[in-house]
């Protein structure tokens, strides 16, 4: 049996907000020191001029792709924020990114090799386009919600359909809670 979606609005519900958990971040953060630790006290402590190529070469890729990790962890989206007027966008280690309803112009779903959502938006007299991955919990209510209440904001066809779909289960949702 397929496992059903809940989404809700929250058009009445600010600040609402949504992160990605704490505690799976720290975690992944600390791996990957811990892996580019090991993998330095490695060159350090066992290769010399005798050890083979394959050795002195090894712990560089395992530290190149842990500290890969490290900055993927902190430079990612961390939490989406709704306010009555803007929504927010928070990393670990970047600014945060404040975008007012009013000045998102386009919202689309595409998929490259994963899905990413996209949202252009005006910044003064510029347009600029922000890119995340759409692996991010409750990202199908995020992205309702972003619809909803950007009322400026055009789409695709197929997005449409996506938060037309979206709309009709928030719906169901809300009737089965009364």
């Amino acid at each position: 049996m397929p496992r059903t979606i809940k989404v809700k609005l929250i058009r009445n519900e600010f600040p609402a907000t949504y992160r990605y958990s704490l505690w799976l971040r720290i975690f992944k953060l600390l791996f990957a020191f811990a892996v580019c630790l090991y993998a330095f006290y490695f060159v350090v402590k066992f290769v010399s001029a005798e050890t083979p190529m394959f050795f002195k070469v090894l712990p560089l890729i395992i530290l190149f792709i842990a500290l890969d990790g490290m900055f993927k962890q902190l430079m990612v989206l961390n939490r989406v924020t709704f306010y009555e007027d803007r929504v927010c966008f928070g990393f670990i280690a970047k600014p945060r990114l404040i975008i007012p309803y009013e000045n998102i112009l386009y919202i689309d779903l595409v998929k490259q090799i994963t899905y990413s959502i996209i949202l252009k938006y005006k910044e003064g007299n510029r347009e600029k386009i922000f890119k995340t991955s759409a692996s991010f919990p409750k990202i199908l209510e995020i992205i309702l919600n972003l619809a909803d209440l950007a009322p400026n904001a055009q789409s695709s066809e197929f997005f449409g359909k996506i938060i037309k779909h979206l709309r009709t289960l928030a719906g169901e949702n809300d009737a089965e809670q009364v």
